[in-house]
């Protein structure tokens, strides 16, 4: 699972909801274009899509076009890289507390150590 589940990009200016606004994702490596959902408006500066889809490790590219308030039509991009998993996080996060934990016993041991009888 990529953990890509929707595309969210903020303007610092405003935006007019005419229709025309629209996001599109396309690899770099041979320009497919990815099914995404439907562009919505959050706001009048925020725009959304849902990404369906699980999207493979790779180079891609976001694309936007809107109106702003003055009534022009502006597009515009980024590009964006998604890697491979490293693998089970949930490995790491339990060998982590068991480490924490073995610590915090060796404190406390060292703090109090065992009184002998006399």
């Amino acid at each position: 699972m990529s953990g890509l589940q929707e595309i969210e990009l903020t303007f610092a200016s405003g935006l007019i909801n005419d229709g025309k606004a629209k996001i599109t994702l396309t690899t770099i490596r041979d320009g497919k274009e990815i099914p995404i959902g439907e562009t919505i408006f959050v706001s009048d500066f925020i725009l959304r899509a849902d990404v369906p889809t699980d999207l493979k490790p790779g180079q891609y590219v976001v694309r936007y076009r809107v109106t702003s308030l003055d009534g022009d039509l502006n597009d515009g991009g980024y590009s964006f890289e998604l890697l491979a998993s490293k693998g089970n996080d949930a490995i790491w996060i339990v060998l982590g507390v068991g480490i924490f934990t073995i610590a915090a016993v060796l404190a406390v041991l060292k703090k109090n150590p065992k009184k002998e009888k006399e």
